[in-house]
C-alpha cells in the first residue's frame, strides 16, 4: 500500500472514531431524561402543547411560553427563564404529531421517534451526497460517509432534535431538482427552507439566476398553499403575532447566546463582546442584505444560465448565505457539507487541482473537535477561530471555482455580454441559411482567396472538435453555449 492509501486509510479511522464516539454519547443521552429535557425539544413541544390545547395563539407570547415550558419541565426551567420558540407556525403545524405523541407515552418515546426520523433523514442526505460525488473509489466514498458522520453539526442536531439535517438536505434537493428539471419536486424543497426564513433568498436568487421560473412558480403555490393551510388550522393571528414577536423573542437564547452563532454575527460578537449586541445584529442584518445583492450580481454577471455546470454557483449561493446568515448556530452548520462538496466534485470534474480542497472539507470534523477544545469567546484566542476561518477560506475557494468556470467559458465566444450575444447570433444566422451536408473528412481552405468561405455552426463547448454533418434543416436558437467554428 503507498502512501496515499494510507492517508486515506487513516482519514477513515479517525472519523470513524469520532463518530463512534458521538454514537455512544446520542445512545446515553436517549436514556437519560434530565439531559432530553434540557434540548430543543422540549421548545417544540412547548409550541405543539400551545397548539394541542387549543392556545395557537399564544404561540409567539412571551408569558404563555414560559407558563407552558415551566409546565412541561415540572416546575423547572432553562437558563433565564426562556428559550423561545422562533419557527415559523407552520413548522409546529406540521410535526404536532411528535407533540401528541408526548402528550401520550411522554417525552423520551417522543424524542426517540423524533431522532429516528432525524437518522432516517441523515441516512437520504448521505445517499444524495454520495450519487453527487458520482463515480469514484470505494474508499473514496468511505471517506466522505464517515467525514459526515463524525461531523459535529450533524451529532449536535440529533442530539438537540433540531430539524438542520432536513434543511441541509432541502439545499441539496433544491439543487438536484434544478439539475433535472423536476419543477415540483424543487419547490417542495424550497417550501421545507421556509422553516428557516433566512435560507430562502439565496436559493431564490440562484433559481432566478438560472431561469428556473416554474420551479419558482411551483414552490410560490406550494407556499401559499401552506399558509392557508396553517391559517385554517391555528387562525390568522398565528402569523400576526409570529410577524409582531418573533425578533422580540430572539432575545431568550437558554444556554445558547449570540456569541455561540458560527456566522459573521457570532465571530464579531466574539471580538467586541455581549456589551455591542444591538449594534452588532444591525450591522450583521446589513451584511447579509449586502451578501444577497452579491450573490445576485455575482451570478448575473457570470452568466451561469449559459454554463453547463451550475455547481460551483449553487456552492457560492450557499455559502455566502450561511457565513453572512444572521442566525445561525452550531448545528445549522451541517448545511456547510452541500457546498463543500459540490465544489469539490466540480473541481475535480473540470480538471483542477481538487485535491487538496477535498482534504480541507474532510478535516472538517477534526477541526470542529479541536475549536470546541479552544474557549475562543474570550481572551487572546478570541482570533483563533478555526469556525469562522474555515467558513471565510471555503467561500474563498468556491469563489474562485465560480470565477474559473466563467472565465473558461468567456475564453470560447468572448469575454462580455455583446461578444457572447454576437457569437451566438452569428451563429444562428449563418446555420439556418446553410443547408448543404458536408462530407465529413473534408477540410476546406482558410486562406482569404476568392474561393474561401466562412460558415459558423453552434456546437455544444464540450463537443469533440471532428468534422460533422450540417442537418438539412436547423434551429434559429441554438444552445447559448457556443463556439465558432471555420470550415470551406
Amino acid at each position: 500500500m503507498g502512501r496515499a492509501g494510507k492517508v486515506k486509510r487513516a482519514f477513515i479511522a479517525v472519523n470513524a472514531g469520532i463518530a463512534f464516539g458521538y454514537a455512544i454519547v446520542l445512545v446515553r443521552d436517549l436514556a437519560s431524561p434530565d439531559i432530553l429535557a434540557a434540548t430543543d425539544f422540549t421548545v417544540f413541544w412547548s409550541a405543539w402543547h400551545m397548539i394541542l390545547h387549543g392556545h395557537a395563539a399564544g404561540l409567539y407570547d412571551e408569558a404563555a411560553q414560559r407558563a407552558t415550558q415551566r409546565l412541561l419541565l415540572d416546575g423547572g426551567s432553562f437558563e433565564g427563564g426562556l428559550m423561545a420558540f422562533l419557527n415559523p407556525p407552520h413548522f409546529a403545524l406540521a410535526t404536532v404529531a411528535f407533540g401528541w405523541l408526548a402528550e401520550r407515552a411522554g417525552e423520551q418515546p417522543a424524542f426517540a421517534a423524533w431522532t429516528a426520523v432525524n437518522l432516517a433523514l441523515l441516512v437520504a442526505l448521505v445517499r444524495l451526497l454520495w450519487n453527487e460525488w458520482g463515480a469514484d473509489t470505494r474508499q473514496h466514498r468511505w471517506m466522505l460517509v464517515m467525514a459526515i458522520l463524525a461531523f459535529y453539526p450533524v451529532f449536535g442536531s440529533i442530539k438537540n432534535g433540531q430539524p438542520s439535517i432536513l434543511l441541509a438536505l432541502a439545499v441539496l434537493g433544491v439543487h438536484r431538482a434544478a439539475k433535472s428539471g423536476r419543477d415540483w419536486i424543487g419547490g417542495g424543497w424550497l417550501t421545507v427552507l421556509t422553516i428557516k426564513p433566512q435560507l430562502v433568498p439565496a436559493v431564490a436568487i440562484y433559481l432566478a439566476a438560472t431561469r428556473c421560473w416554474r420551479m419558482l412558480a411551483a414552490a410560490a403555490a406550494l407556499t401559499v398553499g401552506v399558509i392557508a393551510a396553517t391559517t385554517l388550522a391555528l387562525g390568522a393571528s398565528a402569523w400576526i403575532e409570529y410577524l409582531r414577536h418573533v425578533h422580540y423573542l430572539e432575545q431568550f437564547w437558554g444556554t445558547g447566546t449570540p456569541d455561540y452563532m458560527l456566522n459573521l454575527r457570532g465571530a464579531l460578537l466574539r471580538v467586541v463582546g455581549l456589551d455591542h449586541q444591538a449594534s452588532i445584529e444591525r450591522i450583521a442584518f446589513a451584511v447579509w442584505l449586502a451578501a444577497m445583492v452579491l450573490i445576485a450580481v455575482v451570478l448575473w454577471r457570470r452568466r451561469i444560465e449559459e454554463s453547463d455546470d451550475t455547481r460551483p454557483a449553487y456552492a457560492f449561493a450557499i455559502a455566502l448565505s450561511l457565513l453572512s446568515n444572521p442566525h445561525l448556530f452550531i448545528h445549522d452548520t451541517v448545511m456547510w457539507t452541500v457546498p463543500l462538496l459540490l465544489c469539490a466534485a466540480s473541481m475535480r470534474d473540470a480538471g483542477a487541482a481538487w485535491r487538496r480542497f477535498a482534504i480541507f472539507a474532510l478535516a472538517w470534523p477534526a477541526i470542529y473537535l479541536m475549536a470546541g477544545r479552544l474557549d475562543i469567546r474570550s481572551g487572546p484566542l478570541t482570533w483563533l477561530d478555526l469556525h469562522t476561518w474555515s467558513f471565510v477560506a471555503a467561500t474563498v475557494v468556491i469563489g474562485r471555482a465560480l470565477a474559473a468556470d466563467y472565465a473558461s467559458r468567456s475564453t470560447t465566444i468572448g469575454s462580455t455580454r455583446p461578444a457572447a450575444r454576437a457569437g451566438r447570433y452569428d451563429a444562428a444566422k449563418a446555420t439556418s441559411s446553410t443547408a448543404a451536408a458536408v462530407t465529413a473528412n473534408t477540410s476546406g481552405s482558410v486562406g482569404f482567396t476568392s474561393l474561401s468561405s466562412v460558415r459558423s455552426t453552434p456546437v455544444n463547448s464540450h463537443a469533440p472538435a471532428a468534422p460533422m454533418a450540417t442537418p438539412a434543416r436547423t434551429s434559429d436558437s441554438p444552445r447559448a453555449t457556443t463556439r465558432l467554428r471555420i470550415a470551406a
